[in-house]
Formats: C-alpha cells, structure tokens, sequence
C-alpha cells in the first residue's frame, strides 16, 4: 500500500472562535507532531474537536456530530445514519456553538495560504436571498427550517444543508472521523476498516503486524476470525500458541494502538486527532510507542494533535526524538501549552523541540495552568 500523500494541508496556524468554552482561541508555529498539554478542564479535548473543522460541509458536519457523540451526550454509534427528526433530537450544534444565534468563525493558514470562513445556524426566514432560492430549486419540496451556512470570508461563497441532516445522503454518516476519543473502546468499525484497508493488501497486512508486534511480540499474524454465523472479530495468532485470541482480551491499550495503525492510514495526507495519546499504554512502552507514531504520521504525512495530562508521556515523547534514528524529526515537534488567565481565557504557548526539552532538563514546568515557574518562550 503505497499513500499518496499531500503535506500542503498540513497547518501551521489555526483560530476559532464561539466554539464550545472557547470566546476565541489560536495556536500559532505549528509543526507536524504536535502534543497538546494543560491542566484538567483546560479544554485539551476541546481543541481537538475544533481541529476537527472541514472545508467539506458533509464532512465537517459528520465530524461535529461525532465529537459530540463520543462524549456520550446522546446515543451514536459511528457509521449509523440518522433521520431529521433524530438528529434534531441530539440537538448537537448547541454543544458546538458557544452562543448558537451567533457565527463560529475559523481562520488557518496551510503554508503561506490564509483561509477564513464562518458557520451559522440559522432558520430558513434569515437566509439570504441567494441561499433561499438556491435551497428551493435544490432541496425537497419539505425542507426544514434550520440550516448550517458555511461561508469563505474571501470569496464570500456559501453553501447549505439542513442542520440535522434533512438534505444529506445517507452515505455521508459512513465518513471517517479522524478522531481518536480516550474513552472508545473495541467496536464494529475496527473490523469494518481493517477489511477495508488492511486485509485484502499483502503490504498493509505486513506492516500492520511488524507495528503490532511492540505489543504483542510472539505475534504471527492479525485476522478477523468468525466464531460463528453472527459473530466475527479481530483477532491475532501466535508463534508459541494454536489459539485465536481476540484483540480485545489484550486491554485498551493494545485497542487504542491497533485503532492508531488503522487510523493513520484513513488520514493520509490530512490531520488526525488522538485525545490522551498515552492513556492505556504502559510507562516501559511509552517511547517505543511515540517512535512508532511518529514514524508512521511522518510515512503517511499526518498531522498529528495529541493531547495528555501525563508527565511520562510528555518525557517519552522527547525521548523518543533524541534516539539518535528519529532527530530529524525534532524540527516539526511541537509542544502547545494550554494556559488560563484570571478571566478565564485559554492561550496557547508553542515550544519547538529545543525549549521543551531545555525546559524539561531544568524543572521548568509546561504543562499550562496557573504554576509558578511557568515559562513563556519569545
């Protein structure tokens, strides 16, 4: 499996602003790897959901739909489709919009290209003129009254769609969501995407294995096994053993990895999104495991945004990029430190590798909050 990847959406600056607990917030200097670090209740997690913004209005409204579904707000499984009356019923877009009767605006630049864009929720009566006419010409005779509006701030081009899906395909809830939640577990779409894009390829079938031997290292081989008519799963074989073993008996932590190896490939060329990188994954692993990370977002041209609470994680990521094999890295590995003030707004502080690891060789503390000794690089 060879991915054609295109490193020029990868981005170096991004802003939003009325999104979640969010008036506004930017991140600047951004590199390929980039770890995501602050106290609790900061909002790491909420910057990733951001990230999940998409130029494509399916995409971005599946995106959107999922981030609020993987907090288990409402019921959603990935890849269900859902009607009008349902999605309404999720009333997701009000645990988007930080004020719903106001835009959520986003700025990025990719490169030396600056995009700006705007989303609204809006009934029918308030739309402009143009949206209007081109709705009635476009959608069914029943249209709905609430509609998601992007507009390019440049170009001043918009589009819209019905707000809970009314004007969707059905197809578009199978889109992939480059998002990995701390809390998802084993499901069906692990074996739905490992058919997809890992089975049917010798290749990808080899490489798959040979990353998950870093857990698993008497493996001989990972396949969906049916263990009766209604019943099939992921599984894996082993050198010393004649059984198939579940993947899933190995612990979250071998799930979450197996999750990552399929996920990069699904965003090749794009950015993905991994909330606690490190959770699940013991401390004796912790470097080998970002090595491998690392490695396999550079192969596939991934943007990554990880985020984590935790020390270790945060050292072993260094660690991994001081081996001697992975510092050409270091010039696209970030650290963005989450900080809120007295008002209660969150800044971003960027660190490239040398001021991280300056910092963690000498106790400075970069894990955002309000701590003495905190350093804020120039």
């Amino acid at each position: 499996m060879e991915p054609q990847p295109n490193v020029g959406s990868h981005l170096t600056y991004f802003k939003i602003e009325n999104f979640k607990r969010f008036d506004s917030f930017e991140m600047s200097n951004l590199g390929q790897f980039n770890l995501i670090v602050g106290d609790n209740n900061v909002g790491k997690t909420s910057v990733l959901e951001a990230l999940l913004f998409d130029e494509d209005l399916d995409q971005l409204m599946v995106n959107f739909l999922g981030s609020v579904g993987f907090r288990k707000v409402f019921d959603f499984k990935h890849g269900e489709a859902i009607d009008g009356k349902t999605g309404k019923n999720t009333e997701f877009w009000s645990y988007i919009f930080k004020v719903l009767d106001s835009p959520l605006k986003i700025q990025f630049q990719i490169q030396n290209l600056f995009k700006s864009y705007s989303l609204r929720l809006s009934d029918f009566k308030h739309l402009d003129p143009i949206t209007q006419q081109t709705i009635r010409k476009n959608a069914p005779p029943n249209y709905p009254d609430d509609w998601i509006v992007i507009m390019n701030e440049q170009t001043k081009n918009g589009n819209g769609v019905g707000a809970y899906f009314e004007t969707s395909r059905s197809d578009i809830f199978k889109l992939n969501i480059p998002f990995l939640p701390v809390n998802l577990g084993f499901s069906q779409d692990i074996i739905d995407n490992f058919y997809q894009y890992i089975n049917s390829d010798k290749l990808a079938r080899r490489e798959f294995d040979e990353n998950l031997r870093k857990f698993i290292p008497n493996l001989e081989d990972t396949r969906v096994h049916r263990f009766s008519p209604t019943r099939e799963t992921l599984c894996v074989t082993l050198l010393d053993n004649n059984d198939i073993i579940p993947i899933n008996r190995y612990g979250d932590g071998t799930v979450k990895f197996v999750r990552f190896l399929i996920e990069v490939v699904l965003a090749k060329g794009k950015r993905l999104m991994v909330d606690e990188i490190g959770s699940g994954i013991h401390f004796t692993r912790l470097v080998d495991y970002w090595k491998t990370v690392i490695r396999l977002c550079d192969q596939y041209k991934v943007q990554l945004f990880a985020t984590t609470h935790s020390l270790e994680c945060q050292q072993a990521f260094v660690e991994a990029l001081e081996d001697p094999e992975m510092q050409h890295y270091q010039k696209d590995a970030r650290n963005i430190s989450l900080i809120e003030n007295k008002e209660g707004e969150v800044k971003a502080v960027t660190y490239n590798f040398e001021q991280l690891n300056f910092s963690l060789e000498n106790g400075i503390e970069t894990r955002g909050g309000k701590r003495k000794g905190f350093q804020v690089w120039k």
